[in-house]
């Protein structure tokens, strides 16, 4: 008995004296006097980046709890990592061990904190932070907050028949929030003051008009494939049925008879011959659609350009963010009418892909092209798409292999890809992260 109560003891201390962690919390209240902590790391690989930053945390924790004796249920937190090394726009290389990740962090010992959005310190290590994905719907008007850490993350259909009364298990008339609660989080969307789209996998299009699902699209090129890149390889066995007919799979070889039943019962039906022998070619459905679709979709997205501080863009346009993207990491993608995906964690840019211009043309999302022909080619603090190599000198360091150049300046670490001596894409890391 006495052995159970010290431990039931133990075990009651030991969770009351755990520590949880706040970012970005206006709930809490200061009970002490902040402690900050300063390190610093040097880069040698480029790869690691996240691994470094996760070791800083980690250490500046395990700094905090060896000067601190006393041990505090709730901290809130703020911190920054910070690069820097030697530039020269006369030398455009730089040795990896030149370059320093500095990391400042200040912990306040914090009461009434909202536990909803408590971190473990596993959590808070792995940079994993708590944020929301928001989509506004202006006019007649709706503002769904989702949290990306516990809204139900789309795999499958968990009905997977499409009729033309019936899509999924929704009909025509529900409302955008209904399709997200009964489908999750999708994989795209597309909206201005008074239209939406939302996607689902790679493939299925919800459309809706002031807040009500009006028309549903399937196609095996719905998007680009820079997009497609982004989502599940998963590709949902869809049936199709006009109602009264036994539902078929895409990989069913139409009859004719069967092709016009289809066409009698949906808006648009595209087939396409498909070559399984040398000898034998079958008719699949390669396209469905019903009801009314959305055409266009006005934008209020700016272009970022570098031209502000990461976190200051999103601080400035977070209400104008026309095209949105959640791929299978659950990471939160802008994408800009710049040809730029801005990855989005916790209030930073975390990441910044520079895309080279692609063609609409097999685009079945029409909005989507819309929106995509209207964009203009990336451009950097001025270092444009299709630019020579040595432009990236006015921005950074950088070395040149063969098809690619890695770069690193105070803002940004990463690699440009190179084609002819030409700039064409990039991918890179924000420091301000």
């Amino acid at each position: 008995m006495r052995t159970l109560l010290f431990t039931l003891l133990c075990f009651w201390q030991c969770t009351a004296q755990a520590t949880n962690y706040f970012v970005k919390d206006k709930s809490c209240e200061a009970i002490s006097p902040e402690i900050e902590i300063s390190l610093s790391a040097t880069l040698r690989d480029l790869d690691n980046h996240q691994r470094k930053r996760q070791n800083l945390r980690q250490k500046a924790l395990n700094k905090y709890s060896e000067q601190y004796n006393q041990q505090h249920e709730q901290l809130y937190v703020e911190e920054r990592f910070t690069t820097n090394s030697s530039h020269s726009a006369e030398t455009p290389t730089i040795s990896r061990a030149q370059k320093k990740l500095h990391y400042l962090i200040k912990l306040t010992p914090s009461k009434n904190c909202n536990q909803q959005v408590a971190m473990t310190s596993e959590l808070f290590i792995s940079g994993m932070h708590k944020h929301s994905l928001s989509n506004t719907i202006e006019g007649n008007a709706i503002d769904v907050t989702l949290d990306i850490n516990s809204s139900p993350k789309f795999t499958q259909f968990n009905n997977p028949l499409i009729t033309p009364t019936n899509f999924f298990g929704l009909q025509f008339g529900s409302s955008y929030e209904q399709v997200l609660a009964s489908l999750g989080l999708a994989s795209l969307s597309l909206s201005d003051n008074n239209n939406a789209i939302l996607v689902y996998g790679r493939n299925h299009a919800f459309h809706f008009k002031n807040n009500v699902f009006i028309g549903y699209q399937f196609h095996e090129t719905l998007l680009p494939m820079v997009i497609n890149n982004e989502l599940s390889l998963a590709n949902e066995k869809l049936q199709i049925s006009t109602g009264t007919d036994q539902a078929i799979f895409l990989d069913t070889d139409l009859t004719q008879p069967a092709i016009n039943k289809l066409k009698n019962s949906f808006d648009e039906v595209e087939t396409a011959s498909y070559k399984v022998s040398i000898n034998k070619s079958e008719q699949r459905v390669v396209g469905i659609s019903h009801g009314e679709l959305v055409e266009h979709i006005k934008s209020s997205t700016q272009c970022y350009n570098g031209t502000i501080l990461a976190d200051e863009y999103l601080k400035k346009h977070k209400n104008s963010k026309t095209l949105k993207v959640v791929n299978e990491n659950h990471d939160n993608i802008i994408i800009t009418p710049c040809y730029e995906f801005i990855y989005e964690g916790n209030g930073y840019i975390s990441k910044l892909k520079l895309v080279e211009p692609f063609s609409t043309a097999k685009i079945k999302l029409a909005a989507l092209a819309g929106y995509i022909n209207q964009s203009t080619q990336w451009n950097l603090s001025g270092v444009k798409y299709n630019d020579p190599v040595a432009s990236l000198a006015k921005l950074g360091d950088y070395d040149e292999f063969f098809d690619s150049a890695e770069f690193t300046s105070q803002h940004w670490d990463g690699y440009f890809y190179i084609y002819d001596g030409k700039l064409l894409s990039a991918e890179l890391t924000s420091n301000d992260y």
